[in-house]
């Protein structure tokens, strides 16, 4: 078993293609989380440091440190042993950072048990999200739109449009203003950029035809939900999903969930994830999707040290 650092592109493939290869509807990631993940907030590489370990070209396990001290990780459950390996990697790179976090889904025994014996302790108030699964069946319902908007897919040359919808519905004050209670975090942006949208655009698994968008009358993009399609395990992943404030309570996020997920269907899949804050201060987002016929299967449990 061999670390190396993460190189670039083919390395987020390989990635992907190790957290497909064992993928659960109670697994940490999907190959989409990443694709996301990865792409869309500019120059974040500068802040991250990723490892990955190999057996015989295969991916068995890595990790991904955002500074100064947050750890995110996959391990093949079929090698469990490299768990120690990981957390030692993670606290040698930033030993000198005053807290250490790693992040793990309630079901992985295997983490959680390398986490206590290494002094880490679960943060039962820290946010957390809830993984939630829906079947692709004939159940699901017809979106539906007021008059004048419409329901459509992102077109190969609207990135610069793309980003500002998304930018539009996650402003950080906007954010702020649904918390319980609210916030305020200020008046700045989105740091999605038409290049950093462009990047997402560009990564496996992609595709135009299930990143739904809602049209204004005006043309403008007003809602939005990003469908990633795994076709190993033909299951669909929604990230994001978001409305301009401007626009809400029209049932527009709904229906371009609802589009994006038969749109998921017609392409194979028969299950679809999406992973919404758990918690009380964050309760927007469950309650569209648990409206929609999401189910919950497991939560994310942060460890701290």
């Amino acid at each position: 078993m061999q670390r190396r650092s993460y190189a670039g592109r083919d390395d987020l493939i390989a990635m992907q293609r190790a957290v497909q290869r064992t993928w659960t509807p109670n697994s940490r990631w999907h190959i989409g989380d990443l694709a996301w993940g990865r792409n869309h907030v500019p120059n974040m590489e500068l802040s991250w440091q990723t490892s990955l370990w190999e057996d015989n070209n295969t991916v068995t396990a890595w990790g991904w440190v955002t500074a100064p001290g947050s750890l995110d990780l996959y391990l093949d459950p079929a090698h469990t042993e490299l768990a120690a390996e990981v957390l030692a990697w993670f606290e040698e790179i930033t030993a000198t950072s005053t807290e250490h976090t790693v992040t793990v889904m309630e079901t992985d025994t295997h983490l959680i048990e390398t986490l206590e014996q290494s002094a880490y302790h679960p943060q039962p108030d820290a946010p957390f999200f809830q993984h939630c699964i829906i079947n692709l069946d004939d159940s699901l319902a017809v979106p539906l739109l007021r008059e004048g908007y419409r329901l459509r897919a992102t077109r190969m040359n609207e990135a610069n449009k793309r980003a500002a919808a998304h930018r539009a519905a996650w402003r950080p004050g906007r954010i702020g203003e649904l918390l319980v209670p609210p916030i305020d975090l200020g008046d700045a942006d989105s740091a999605v950029t038409t290049k950093s949208y462009q990047a997402v655009m560009d990564t496996w698994p992609y595709r135009h035809d299930l990143d739904k968008v809602v049209e204004a009358p005006d043309g403008a993009l007003v809602a939005s939900a990003l469908g990633w399609l795994d076709e190993v395990n033909r299951v669909g992943e929604l990230e994001p999903v978001g409305t301009d404030p401007r626009h809400v309570r029209r049932g527009l996020a709904s229906a371009v969930t609802l589009s994006c997920l038969l749109a998921l269907r017609d392409a194979g899949a028969t299950q679809a994830v999406v992973y919404p804050r758990g918690d009380d201060a964050y309760p927007v987002a469950r309650r569209l999707y648990f409206g929609l016929g999401f189910q919950p299967v497991a939560r994310t449990v942060t460890y701290c040290r």
